[in-house]
């Protein structure tokens, strides 16, 4: 099954002099790992924050993306938030709490998950990765390494069906 659908999509930013991304089609298979290579400059993370309707930058856009056989444009910003996650080149400039724990929690906690389901999900996470014995360090403590093995974590407290990273 296609988790997303690129169509023909062209992305101009708003005062660019040219497009960024120009007639761009591409699949994204339900279970696959897929990779996007390119020069740099050539429009990787423009495509890749198009994938997340909050990360889109401002400019004009012509052709559609698809999640899930719906324009993206209809799938609500929860559900958004929820499925799909992004991230960044840098982890570290999306780490926003002081604790590994509370790092984990943290976007099930702006989601609205109530306690128990929270604390399940984050004891999840943790065994999951791999991550309970950092579970009360300090984030700043983590060496780069550990702060990208332990963000993807964050963003799949959730259980995201996409992770991008920009």
């Amino acid at each position: 099954m296609k988790i997303i659908e690129v169509r023909d999509f062209s992305f101009r930013y708003a005062n660019g002099s040219r497009e960024s991304l120009s007639h761009v089609s591409l699949d994204v298979e339900e279970g696959t790992f897929n990779v996007l290579c390119g020069k740099s400059g050539c429009g990787k993370s423009t495509l890749l924050r198009q994938l997340k309707s909050d990360l889109a930058p401002f400019g004009s856009s012509s052709g559609k993306i698809c999640y899930y056989g719906r324009d993206l444009k209809e799938v609500g910003h929860r559900q958004q938030s929820q499925e799909i996650g992004y991230v960044l080149q840098n982890p570290e400039n999306q780490i926003v709490t002081d604790k590994v724990w509370h790092e984990l929690a943290f976007g099930l906690e702006s989601l609205g998950y109530d306690t128990p389901t929270i604390r399940l999900r984050v004891a999840e996470m943790a065994s999951y990765f791999g991550i309970h014995q950092w579970f009360y360090k300090n984030v700043s403590e983590l060496c780069r390494r550990a702060e990208a093995a332990f963000k993807p974590g964050g963003d799949h407290g959730y259980a995201p069906e996409t992770s991008d990273s920009g």
